[in-house]
């Protein structure tokens, strides 16, 4: 999967699931709790449908849990 067109300078953006999905969001996550190694990070969603499940998803504990 080719996230590049996902970055923009501040975000990341892209249409669900074809751009962005539960994987790619998971990718996304473990690579920035790898290189930034942040002590918090925090999740934000908006009012759309697929927020829910992406902010919902059982692999987001996964990365969380390896900031501890």
């Amino acid at each position: 999967m080719d996230l590049s067109r996902s970055f923009k300078a501040y975000d990341v953006r892209g249409r669900i699931p074809d751009e962005l999905n539960p994987d790619a969001v998971y990718r996304i996550g473990r690579a920035y709790a790898a290189w930034l190694k942040p002590k918090r990070i925090a999740v934000g969603r908006d009012i759309r449908l697929s927020s829910e499940e992406i902010a919902k998803a059982p692999y987001l504990d996964t990365i969380l849990i390896s900031l501890d």
